[in-house]
């Protein structure tokens, strides 16, 4: 990642969670927040005129070979989020997305879709990293992982209470070095 981004994207996510009403230790709803963003939030289900063939292929025979996906038409972007997936995997989908838009991350490929629709895929590795990192911030930004941990939650609870997956619980807490800071060992 390049110098400084982990700051600034720490900075930018408290940035929005304050303009969205939720401190650091809140909980923030991806769904919401991207609506109130003015982005449109689908699972395969909830888009329009979908072929219940093309559901079933995405969220039954075939669900692992995607978390989600950016589709922009007309000028409207819209995340379609894999709803087989648990809500915490979904939560971390949806704000990784979110963060390639916020940073205004330029795909290395884009592709029409039959109807013409433009799908924006494959960024390089440094760009999701940085995605990834962004997404973490917003959903459990390090000041609220320092308040939550420096109150005795463990990562399990953690997670509950941010709406995450334990794993990236874990990660958020690890790569940001709070039980450190705190003196656990």
């Amino acid at each position: 990642m390049r110098r400084g981004f982990k700051t600034q994207a720490e900075k930018l996510a408290l940035k929005h969670r304050s303009s969205f009403g939720v401190t650091a230790q809140d909980r923030l709803d991806p769904r919401q927040f991207l609506n109130d963003m003015g982005l449109i939030v689908w699972t395969p289900e909830e888009i329009p005129g979908m072929d219940e063939s093309h559901v079933r292929q995405l969220t039954k025979a075939d669900p692992d070979s995607w978390s989600g996906v950016t589709v922009r038409e007309g000028g409207k972007t819209a995340i379609i989020v894999n709803s087989a997936h648990p809500v915490t995997r979904q939560a971390n989908t949806l704000m990784h997305e979110w963060a390639h838009i916020e940073l205004r991350h330029k795909p290395s490929r884009a592709d029409r879709s039959v109807g013409g629709i433009l799908l924006l895929s494959d960024y390089p590795a440094e760009i999701e990293d940085e995605a990834d990192w962004l997404a973490g911030c917003i959903l459990a930004p390090r000041e609220g992982l320092l308040y939550h941990c420096g109150r005795g939650l463990a990562s399990p609870e953690v997670a509950a209470h941010f709406g995450i997956s334990e794993q990236l619980a874990n990660w958020r807490i690890g790569k940001t070095g709070v039980l450190r800071q705190l003196g656990f060992r």
